[in-house]
């Protein structure tokens, strides 16, 4: 009830600025609408005798895998969409403008292109004294590794807090807390002594895709490597370096639809003779990362040398391109939906 407060705030905060700076009326229609056709409720935007509706999308904060989020969910929209926030950077600005998502937040900037309406404003700063919403335990490095976990594995909700920590790779402790915070942001419930189910998973999976790239991808960091064979990847057998593709290189393989441009290398193993066979070199901006391995469960794809796609699709969305957010889709509907749908 909080959360769903403070988002219809930011709603009314950001409709009234955009009025302010433009000098069009904008109003909220409907609210608490809580429909994937319509999630957050219906925008109704008029200058002298035209308007225009718009299905409403808010969030707390933006980032670069909300935004690739939010431009596959416009897909499942009837109404065109426009997502609204507290404060949208210049850059993330752009890139929503790049992929055509309607913005506007509470410090006047936006972005809506429905001929003949046209508004593009950036670079406004957020009020003063805006604090941006603490991030749940759940959502920082120790609980996505749990959420990970139980996102690939649901039955695993079910196994004792030991066997659940050694999966995840983390403390013991770790799983208490977190199984608090999935049952106190309604993601969980137990029914009956001993008998746990996940909830919600759709909107668990979304957060933890959002939350992954800030949270828990910068602690996984080992190494930045280029090489002078763009296509040195093709022909590596990488799980005989106890490694797998994440990210583009996945994708490449998993859907046979993108020439990956950078190429993401998951492993808990030294990967000197990984870099010496491959004639890769250090670069502090090189195309080549490798990042820690953080799983510790079999999958589908465990000897294949490809990263659950779950991380790989949280990985494309990362990026903010247009293709990989597009593969990231494919990726959704060949591998992740029906795990999703089975165990809503």
């Amino acid at each position: 009830m909080k959360m769903r407060n403070r988002l219809k705030k930011i709603i009314e905060d950001a409709l009234k600025v955009f009025e302010e700076t433009t000098g069009f009326e904008a109003h909220l229609q409907v609210d608490h609408i809580n429909d994937i056709k319509c999630p957050d409720g219906l925008v109704r935007i008029a200058y002298q005798n035209m308007q225009w509706h718009f299905t409403v999308e808010a969030k707390a904060r933006v980032t670069r895998a909300t935004a690739g989020l939010e431009k596959l969910d416009l897909l499942n929209y009837e109404e065109k969409a426009l997502l609204i926030t507290e404060y949208i950077t210049p850059p993330i600005a752009e890139l929503l403008k790049k992929l055509d998502i309607f913005f506007i937040d509470t410090a006047g900037n936006a972005y809506i292109n429905e001929p003949p309406l046209y508004v593009f404003i950036k670079g406004n700063r957020p009020q003063a004294g805006l604090k941006a919403e603490p991030q749940k335990r759940l959502f920082k490095p120790g609980g996505l590794r749990i959420v990970f976990a139980l996102l690939n594995k649901p039955e695993m909700v079910n196994k004792p807090y030991r066997v659940i920590a050694q999966t995840a790779d983390v403390a013991l402790g770790t799983v208490g807390w977190a199984f608090r915070d999935l049952k106190e942001m309604g993601f969980f419930m137990e029914i009956g002594r001993g008998n746990r189910k996940l909830l919600n998973l759709e909107n668990l999976f979304k957060r933890w895709v959002e939350a992954y790239p800030e949270q828990l991808r910068p602690k996984l960091f080992r190494e930045r490597f280029e090489a002078d064979n763009r296509n040195w990847w093709k022909e590596v057998q990488i799980e005989y370096f106890g490694a797998c593709w994440g990210g583009e290189v996945a994708a490449a393989k998993l859907t046979r639809y993108l020439k990956p441009e950078k190429i993401i290398i998951y492993t808990n193993e030294p990967f000197g003779k990984l870099v010496f066979k491959n004639k890769l070199r250090k670069a502090n901006h090189g195309d080549i990362e490798i990042l820690t391995l953080f799983w510790n469960f079999d999958y589908e794809f465990t000897n294949q040398g490809i990263a659950p796609p779950i991380l790989v699709y949280a990985d494309l969305m990362a990026t903010g391109n247009n293709r990989n957010i597009e593969a990231a889709g494919m990726i959704y509907e060949k591998y992740l939906a029906g795990l999703i749908r089975e165990n809503q």
